[in-house]
């Protein structure tokens, strides 16, 4: 059932609804597709590089201050919600399998070009904001990928798991990625020319599902009808308590998830260039700056276990407000408030703060993919706007970042509290989000499940 996604996906309206997706009757014991998952791995340790912890490079090899960094980060943010919104009519013209394949080929024709003309940042600029461009068309494609064919159950492992993968090499990546720098700075570009031309040949690679009664492998339908009209039909099922809360569950989502998206991109723009970094060998200096990486991978892992958390949206009011907290932490030290302090204590607070943050992270990341994948059936259309949700945050708490830098040049604190006032409204705006959702469920009587009305404004962003 795994290998006929692909294929099923390139339906239109005429062969089958946008919400239903072709499952296999054994949907609850449903494999792991192994070709996306191996897909995420190399695409995460490659992205990692060159777009999350690309300020390091930009600042030991080009001398970038912060302001350039800043600016940096906003024109990924809005190149990155370009991609994301070009994912699913790209999908439905010529498949996920198929699009995912070619957004690899490209994205390492672009790192090649930036390895051969490393020498010229304004070069290396532009290849690289092209390059999260076309990233980002490929990530809706590989979640749907991974989300659809299975019931609500395994879609949480699924999710847990695909979470999993890609934050684990983001974790790895980060941590050598100073060393890179300092010993082999061509290797940030080399590294993820080679995981992409392995990514491509694995989704390129034609497919075959099952065995005739000769015990010959098949190939695919020659056509999508085909497909379609030889396997069940079936969709996701959350759980009834999930239905309850669909609508605030949805906005909750689609609001905590930019807020995240401002820390990260604005953190790691800050993060070279913070007191407490800049004093350590560039070696180290990734290693304690992805510190938040490592508890985000934990809490992936724990929430891919558990259901709990699967009816309860509003626990993304309450690790916004750990990741407001957490951020100040990370970037103010403990000396500056009190006006002395050590290294130790400040890097101590650094890390202990990036703790809390990575947990926070990975609570709402995980909330908003499985709400949106198990309320939309696992919809490429629906990953699209998660990524651009994504870009979104980058573009908000970077370019006030930059404006800040802009009014305020080499004085970092004037970033920090520029991005800090963005987490600020956005948590407000959680909160808000949150009681209005329980207000409104008060003046509907808390019925099983919402009716098409009252969701269609949230179900349609």
């Amino acid at each position: 059932s795994t290998l006929l996604q692909p294929l099923a996906a390139m339906r239109n309206d005429s062969i089958l609804p946008a919400s239903i997706n072709p499952v296999s009757s054994a949907t609850p014991s449903a494999p792991y597709p192994m070709r996306p998952f191996v897909s995420v791995a190399l695409a995460s340790a490659s992205t990692n590089l060159l777009i999350t912890a690309i300020s390091f490079y930009t600042v030991h090899r080009f001398g970038w201050n912060l302001r350039q960094n800043f600016l940096l980060a906003t024109g990924q943010g809005f190149f990155y919600v370009g991609g994301a919104l070009l994912a699913h009519p790209i999908s439905e013209r010529v498949g996920r399998r198929v699009a995912v394949g070619w957004v690899y080929v490209a994205m390492g024709i672009l790192a090649l070009a930036a390895f051969i003309l490393r020498t010229h940042p304004a070069f290396v600029t532009a290849m690289l904001l092209l390059y999260c461009f076309v990233s980002t068309i490929g990530w809706p494609m590989i979640e749907s990928l991974v989300s659809t064919d299975v019931d609500s159950a395994t879609l949480s492992r699924r999710v847990g798991m695909y979470n999993l993968v890609w934050s684990a090499l983001g974790v790895v990546m980060l941590a050598i990625d100073g060393t890179l720098i300092a010993n082999w700075p061509a290797g940030i570009f080399l590294l993820p020319v080679m995981f992409h031309g392995i990514s491509a040949i694995i989704m390129l690679a034609r497919p075959t599902h099952g065995k005739n009664r000769a015990g010959k492998r098949e190939s695919f339908p020659a056509s999508v009808p085909e497909v379609v009209a030889s396997i069940p039909v079936s969709h996701l099922s959350p759980e009834p308590e999930l239905l309850r809360v669909r609508t605030l569950a949805l906005w909750l989502s689609r609001v905590a998830l930019p807020a995240t998206y401002v820390v990260i991109f604005s953190l790691m723009a800050l993060m070279p260039l913070l007191p407490v970094v800049k004093q350590l060998p560039t070696s180290a200096q990734t290693l304690v700056g992805g510190t938040w990486m490592t508890t985000r991978l934990l809490a992936f892992v724990v929430l891919g276990l558990t259901t709990w958390w699967h009816t309860r949206p509003r626990l993304l009011a309450l690790a916004a407000a750990v990741m407001l907290v957490s951020f100040v932490g990370v970037t103010v030290r403990p000396s500056d408030i009190l006006g002395h302090g050590s290294t130790a204590i400040d890097l101590t607070a650094m890390l202990a703060a990036q703790l809390a943050l990575g947990a926070a992270l990975g609570m709402i990341y995980s909330a908003s993919l499985y709400f949106g994948m198990v309320l939309s059936d696992g919809s490429t259309e629906h990953g699209g706007y998660h990524e651009a949700l994504i870009g979104i945050g980058c573009i908000l708490g970077s370019s006030s970042g930059a404006l800040a830098q802009t009014l305020r040049p080499g004085q970092a604190y004037a970033g920090v509290i520029a991005v800090g006032s963005v987490i600020f409204i956005s948590v407000l705006a959680v909160g808000v989000t949150a009681i209005i959702g329980n207000r409104r469920r008060a003046d509907i009587g808390l019925p099983a499940a919402p009716s098409k009305s009252f969701t269609q404004s949230a179900d349609n962003i």
